[in-house]
């Protein structure tokens, strides 16, 4: 029990020195009041809560289709990749799932008053696959055209025979 009075004397004499540090990390620090110049408005009546509805998320049409095959076997998941160049895109195999990566690279060009501005906005997208238990690298096809990314892959509800 000795061992133990000493350790908890010690946490709270660490304690007590932490709550004497400024934190190290500044999320944790308490905010100061910050002076601004703008016009005094009128206070809102006391009592009464502004209830901040949030934005809507924009929704976006899914870049990916499934298709089950007519005989249930396998699954192809077509990407629609407008754009897209074949080295933009990326397939990684995990024995698990699928990781396919791709990225799109937008270069803007503004003359301001004889100078040129160059913005370069580059954005990486990312989608993972669920594969059912055990499948093997041999039985993920992929290809790309001009357009799409289609990935053929086993189906998670097809029955696995090992063959004799």
């Amino acid at each position: 029990t000795s061992l133990n009075q000493l350790w908890n004397t010690l946490r709270q004499q660490k304690q007590r020195q932490m709550a004497k540090e400024p934190p190290k990390v500044s999320s944790l620090k308490a905010p100061t009041p910050t002076y601004s110049p703008t016009p005094s408005r009128t206070p809102d009546p006391v009592g009464v809560k502004k209830v901040m509805t949030p934005q809507p998320l924009k929704r976006r049409k899914s870049n990916v289709s499934f298709r089950e095959s007519r005989d249930g076997r396998t699954v192809t998941a077509t990407f629609d990749l407008p754009g897209i160049k074949k080295n933009n895109a990326h397939v990684s195999y995990r024995g698990s799932h699928l990781t396919v990566t791709w990225e799109t690279v937008k270069i803007t060009e503004i003359d301001e008053g004889g100078t040129l501005v160059r913005e370069r906005e580059k954005k990486e997208f990312s989608r993972t696959i669920p594969l059912p238990e055990g499948t093997k690298f041999e039985e993920v096809g992929a290809r790309m055209d001009e357009r799409y990314l289609i990935l053929t892959y086993p189906n998670m509800r097809s029955v696995r025979v090992e063959p004799r």
